[in-house]
This record gives C-alpha cells, structure tokens and sequence, in this order.
C-alpha cells in the first residue's frame, strides 16, 4: 500500500498519503452510551498528541459518542486549532453537529453524499449516506481505495450493491465485525449468538462484493460494561475468533492492535495483535452503575420532556394519530424502576406522570429513564447501551412507538401531516420494528 493505514482505536484509523492524512471517529477515554460503553484499551493522551502533530482532516462518520466524542473535542480544542485541523462531516438536514463545531471554533467542512471531495490534489473522498444518520466514507489516493464502512448497515444484496456502484472494488475495507446494541435481554441468548453470526455473515458479504485486497474488522473494540448490561459480552465476537468464523474469506484479514501501520513495509503481524486483544478481553469487567433518582427529580425532568416534545411537534396531529392510526403510536408509557420499585405510566401528550399498578412494558433503573427524559438522545442511547429489560410481550416494540418520537425530531423529521407522506421514513422505521418483534418472538 503506498497509502498508509494506522489503526488507533475502536473506529479510529488515520490514513494518509504522507501529505493528506484523514483522522476518523476520535473517541479514546471514558464511557460512551451513558455509562453503557468502554473502550477495550484506551489511548493515553501524550499519544493523542502525537496524532494530533500528524494530520491534516478529522472525519466524523455519524453522531453515536463513540464516533463523535464530545470530550475528546474539548479536551483538544486548542491543538486541533493551533495546526488548524478541518473537520469533515456528512450534510445532515438537522445541522446538529456543524453548529456544535462551529460554535467551538473549529473548522468544518460538510459532504455531500455520493459526490467526490478533493482535500487535496491527489487525495479524494465521497461521503456514502446510510439509513438515519450514519455514513461511510471511500478514500481514493495513489490508485488505490480505502472504504470504510464503520457501523453502516451494508448486511443485504441490494444495499450492497447499492454501495458498490458507488465504490466499485477496493483495495482496503474497514468493517464493524460484532454486535453494538441490546439484543433481547438476559435470557435471550439465543438473539446475543443470531447478532454474532449476522455480523460473520455480513463481513463475508461485503468481501465476496468489494474484493478487498485487505480486510481490517474495527469499530467494535469495546465492551459493555455496565452492571445491567454487562451479561451482553457473553456473546460478543471477538478477534480471534473471525478467522475460525470467516473460513475461506479469512484470506486476506488483517487484525491490528493500536498504532499497527499497513503501509509500503507491508503490514503488521496478525499474531501479535490476536495476543494483544486476548488479553484485553480477558481483563473486562462491570465498571460503571446507576445511581437512584428521586421522583421529584423525575418529574421535574418530565416536564422538560414535554417540553421538547410539545415544541418540535404538531401535538394536535399526535393526537389524532395515537387514536385513528393503525400503528398505535404515542400512547402512554409504561415503565418499571428497578432501584424506586414503582412502575411511572407517563404520557408526553397530556403530560400526565403518575405511578400505577398496571403491567409495565419495559423496565430499567430510574437514572435511564431520568436521562431519556433530560436528552433528546435519550431513548437512542438505552436502545444502544442495553441497560433495560422488556417485560410484558411486546412491550419494547410498543414502549419503542412512544419513545422514539425524540429519534425521528433529531433526523430533522417532525410529526406534522408533511411527514405522513414521507413513505421512505415510515417504512424504514416500520421494517426495523419488525425486525426486532420477529427476534423476540422467535
């Protein structure tokens, strides 16, 4: 490769041609998903520097903490400024992270999808949408192609060929090679070993159509590591395992541990970085828990929750909707605190907020549910780090129809009568609830 390759961390690789070098998706201490996520090994911040003295761009891919990490932004403000390092991000309608940046003082460049980007003369990228909110990005320089595809959903025929009209075949594919969400909670073993082995199968997708000279899996060096959902490791792929897993497709893996370089040296030892996660993985355990929240603080929350809600949506037409729709979306919420042994049914539309005895539909402890309503990210973020558990039939699908209302506002989508018409939206929405009522059921 005359293009080098470093790997740093988790989803974070620089790429460079010596003169261009491209930094993605810093995220290198501390916990991400709310107390949800940590990083398998964490990089120190004399090494952050050292990285910093080296590029040249810093390429966000989608706006999950460990992609876009808040602190890591803050904590090096000042030298991203002094070598007057520009941030590149996809062109999103809701301009949430370009208006963060920028108000920081930072230096951003927005992507147009599908279309080439010159940063340099001989270094070029195209920014590839990918459902919601994330995005891929292919690197062209020297000749050669370098896609990296982090998070994206390219797990079916279609969408992977939908991507390779774009790309073509590359030399290099960096991929996320395990789960990173709930999977059906503690007794749901058997969706933990599905979501595993999806991931196999989407790697062996993706390398059959992409032709990749090199494969790297990234973007899954991390663990849960919560004392709620720390049970979501037991079925976790790991490194060591791809090879066994991918068979024939295996050929061309490369395993790197951090500050491993594929450049015109050739590549680092697979062996050494097999070894050095082992151990890593080894090591994990729970680090982080919830504390209790107090109703008070609770309801006080509520009502900024409303709040949001009742300005970011047409509540007449919420109204309508929850009592004509076949979806049966924006009803009251049910949910049972573990640590408070109360179950709350709430509801953001009459912004009534009151314990009851009914069945509740999920459970959780009350510091989750007093961060789904502080954060309009909220719910995103418990559906990430796993910390819940459903407990009527059905109850996530359902609780999911009145929660994620806040999702849908932060894409930029309102519930107003334009957005009944926005089929694409409903659909995608629709299909991935049923996804996730099939794996239940099962």
């Amino acid at each position: 490769m005359k293009t080098s390759i470093q790997f740093i961390n988790h989803a974070s690789v620089v790429v460079s041609d010596g003169k261009t070098s491209v930094l993605s998706d810093p995220w290198y201490t501390g916990d991400a998903f709310h107390k949800g996520w940590n990083l398998l090994h964490e990089t120190s911040a004399q090494e952050v520097l050292s990285i910093l003295n080296t590029i040249t761009h810093i390429w966000i891919s989608h706006e999950h903490p460990d992609h876009f990490s808040i602190s890591f932004f803050k904590s090096y403000a000042d030298k991203i400024k002094e070598r007057s390092i520009k941030i590149i991000f996809q062109n999103t309608k809701d301009k949430r992270v370009l208006k963060f940046l920028s108000a920081q003082g930072f230096d951003v460049q927005e992507l147009d999808f599908n279309k080439q980007t010159s940063l340099s003369r001989n270094f070029k990228v195209t920014c590839i949408k990918d459902g919601f909110y994330d995005s891929g990005l292919l690197i062209e320089s020297n000749n050669e192609k370098i896609l990296n595809l982090n998070d994206c959903e390219v797990t079916t025929d279609n969408r992977v060929n939908e991507v390779f009209s774009i790309t073509g075949e590359v030399d290099v594919l960096l991929t996320q090679f395990s789960f990173a969400a709930w999977k059906g909670g503690k007794e749901n073993k058997r969706w933990r070993d599905e979501a595993a082995a999806e991931k196999i199968n989407t790697m062996r997708l993706q390398i059959r159509k992409f032709k990749p000279k090199v494969v790297i899996p990234f973007a899954s060096f991390v663990y849960f590591s919560n004392v709620e959902n720390f049970y979501l490791n037991d079925a976790v792929n790991k490194p060591n395992d791809l090879i066994k897993k991918l068979g024939n497709d295996s050929r061309n893996l490369l395993i790197m541990a951090p500050f491993d370089k594929l450049d015109e040296n050739g590549i680092s030892a697979t062996e050494d970085a097999l070894d050095f996660w082992k151990r890593k993985y080894a090591e994990i355990k729970p680090v982080n828990q919830y504390e209790i929240t107090q109703m008070p603080q609770l309801k006080n929350s509520f009502d900024q929750y409303c709040g949001r809600i009742h300005q970011n949506n047409n509540m007449k037409l919420v109204r309508i909707l929850r009592t004509l729709s076949p979806i049966k979306a924006f009803k009251p919420c049910l949910v049972h605190l573990n640590d408070l042994d109360v179950t709350l049914k709430f509801d953001y539309v009459s912004k009534s907020f009151e314990k009851t005895h009914d069945e509740a539909q999920i459970s959780m402890q009350s510091e989750s549910l007093n961060f789904i309503f502080k954060n309009s990210f909220g719910f995103d973020t418990l559906t990430v780090n796993g910390c819940f558990e459903e407990v009527a039939k059905n109850g996530f699908v359902s609780a999911t129809k009145t929660l994620a209302i806040e999702n849908l506002n932060n894409l930029g989508i309102k519930i107003e009568l334009k957005t009944l018409f926005n089929f694409s939206i409903i659909k995608l929405f629709l299909s991935r609830l049923y996804r996730v009522a099939r794996k239940l059921d099962a």
